[in-house]
């Protein structure tokens, strides 16, 4: 619950004056339960049952709820200003307009879409008015990271002795698990998020930083060892980029050549990438890369959602419709269950019509920029570019850390000098 701001009484005037200690408070209480939720969905991501997901968007609206009517609230010059950041909350929006105007092909999966974007509109708005502050900021990626790297030990320890039990004690259903990710692509955008912030301080903080360097390696391991293919390819890259950013950015003003300690990680980095990649093993992932057609299966997904967009290009068949809409277009039959076009952005086309995908987009793209003069924000464009063949915004255990890492980039950006 959020501490509401203490009251103290003036004893000359009689006047009821706020505590400043109370008001320093509340903002580290708002992002521990913001954080606590996002970790609570992220564990809890292996469960089928409707609750987890459930329980997460009450906690968000409640926590929403009690920040707006203890009457915390921020000053408008204290979120980010413009208007990409404020079309993050016309995207629930846009499925209520759709049940209004009964357009959807489905009220009830249109509903849940409402909801589960409301939620992350929830935590892109609560994540602004804890960041307001560099510090606060820093604090909220260490938090992520120091999860995000327990994640991949745990995915380093279950690979090859759990099977589909998570924690070697929850049945799942799934063939796999990941950590407590039962999709392994879901399981590498989760850490396509966290390997650029471990990167980044690996070279940017000198001796002591030797910990982000084994956090890089582990995350990193883990990855090649889930199989992902683009998890793989774009977690390499982002290594890739992330020495080339240290030899350019990571200079000595006297010299010009990178410092000792930029050097030393520079070296360190791709060695631990590489030991723990070694150990668990490269063999899996370079034969689903040996495989003829990589987007075998997917490109009649994205096909009939581009058919579906074709046809309804301003309104759509409703958010998270697709599965529903699908038969209808399909070129064809495949003996599975088709839940998504493992192409978000043609998904959010054919759901919602092309506004709808500008509506996700711009806010996004138009973060790109903070990300390039942040490096620890490069993971939001690698998620950007893995959503073009799987989808991780219908899982909020990613998007919610999506929608986190976006609205630390806005905050980033309102900070620096114009």
């Amino acid at each position: 619950m959020v501490a509401l701001p203490v009251v103290s009484i003036n004893a000359d005037s009689g006047l009821a004056e706020p505590a400043v200690k109370s008001n320093r408070l509340t903002p580290i209480v708002v992002a521990a339960c913001l954080f606590l939720l996002l970790v609570f969905s992220t564990t809890t991501m292996f469960v089928r049952d409707a609750w987890a997901l459930q329980s997460f968007q009450i906690g968000i609206f409640s926590l929403l709820a009690v920040y707006l009517l203890a009457g915390i609230g921020c000053e408008p010059d204290q979120v980010a200003g413009g208007l990409a950041p404020r079309l993050v909350y016309l995207i629930p929006l846009w499925g209520l307009f759709q049940l209004i105007a009964q357009t959807t092909a489905s009220s009830m999966e249109t509903r849940a879409s409402v909801l589960r974007w409301g939620a992350l509109a929830g935590v892109f708005f609560l994540t602004q008015t804890v960041a307001r502050t560099r510090t606060a900021r820093r604090n909220f990626l260490s938090a992520f990271l120091i999860f995000a790297t327990a994640m991949a030990v745990l995915c380093l320890m279950q690979l090859f002795t759990s099977g589909s039990l998570v924690l070697w004690i929850f049945k799942t259903g799934y063939p796999d698990v990941y950590a407590t990710f039962p999709s392994y692509n879901n399981y590498a955008q989760f850490v396509e998020l966290a390997l650029p912030i471990a990167l980044w301080r690996a070279l940017r903080e000198g001796w002591h930083s030797w910990w982000y360097a084994l956090a890089g390696g582990v995350l990193y391991g883990s990855v090649i060892g889930s199989a992902s293919r683009a998890g793989a390819a774009l977690c390499t890259v982002e290594l890739l980029t992330m020495m080339v950013i240290g030899l350019v950015r990571l200079r000595d003003p006297e010299t010009g050549l990178p410092t000792r300690s930029t050097t030393a990680m520079l070296l360190m980095v791709p060695v631990l990438a590489a030991t723990f990649t070694l150990a668990v093993g490269w063999e899996r992932v370079w034969l689903r890369f040996q495989q003829n057609d990589p987007y075998l299966v997917r490109k009649e997904f994205m096909f009939a959602a581009a058919d579906m967009a074709v046809h309804r290009p301003m309104i759509g068949y409703g958010l998270g419709t697709f599965p529903e809409v699908y038969q209808r277009y399909a070129i064809k039959d495949f003996p599975l269950y088709v839940n998504h076009t493992h192409n978000d952005w043609a998904e959010f086309a054919a759901d919602g019509g092309f506004p709808f995908m500008l509506l996700v987009l711009v806010p996004f793209g138009v973060a790109v920029p903070a990300a390039v003069r942040n490096p620890w924000g490069l993971g939001l464009i690698a998620i950007m570019l893995h959503a073009c063949v799987d989808f991780p915004f219908p899982r909020p255990a990613v998007s919610g850390w999506m929608f986190v890492m976006l609205a630390l980039l806005y905050m980033a950006r309102t900070s620096e000098p114009r």
